[in-house]
């Protein structure tokens, strides 16, 4: 019951969260949350004529998250993104060379303006689309394109450098 709740309604939850304004991850941890709240209810039966509750669930789960964290873009600081990165998978010298590009990468960006940071950020790590991260930065998706191809030419230079 609960499977077929979640396959029919999580695509439409998630899409109703990104447009307001959360992030990809975020708005899959929100989904899951629903589901999870609605997973802990009795008489779930009764919901599968009446979708909009888990609408409703979802809603409030992110005015909660923004109540709790702020309205600040990221769950975390950005440059804590990049310490998940590393594969503790691979040999202790790949390690190491992964971890001095992750920061070599976190050190570039911390050189560009904070539009085209957060733009980057948003489309290359949180995975938004243009027009998602257009929505969600509230400027237009030429703007997000010329500040993402902006980040682009200035970190590759940079790296182009370095060799």
């Amino acid at each position: 019951m609960l499977e077929q709740l979640f396959t029919q309604h999580a695509p439409a939850l998630h899409r109703y969260l990104l447009r307001k304004n959360c992030t990809p991850s975020l708005a899959s941890d929100l989904v899951q949350e629903t589901f999870l709240r609605l997973a802990q209810m009795e008489g779930v039966e009764r919901l599968l004529a009446s979708p909009g509750y888990l609408f409703r669930i979802a809603h409030n789960l992110m005015i909660d998250h923004h109540r709790r964290y702020g309205s600040r873009r990221y769950e975390t600081e950005p440059s804590l993104v990049f310490d998940t990165l590393v594969d503790e998978g691979c040999s202790p010298e790949d390690q190491a060379i992964g971890a001095h590009e992750l920061e070599r990468l976190h050190a570039l960006l911390e050189l560009l303006p904070e539009r085209t940071r957060d733009v980057f950020l948003l489309c290359r790590v949180e995975g938004m689309t243009h027009k998602e991260a257009a929505r969600y930065l509230r400027i237009s998706t030429s703007s997000v394109q010329k500040h993402l191809a902006s980040a682009l030419v200035r970190i590759g230079r940079e790296l182009e450098a370095d060799l």
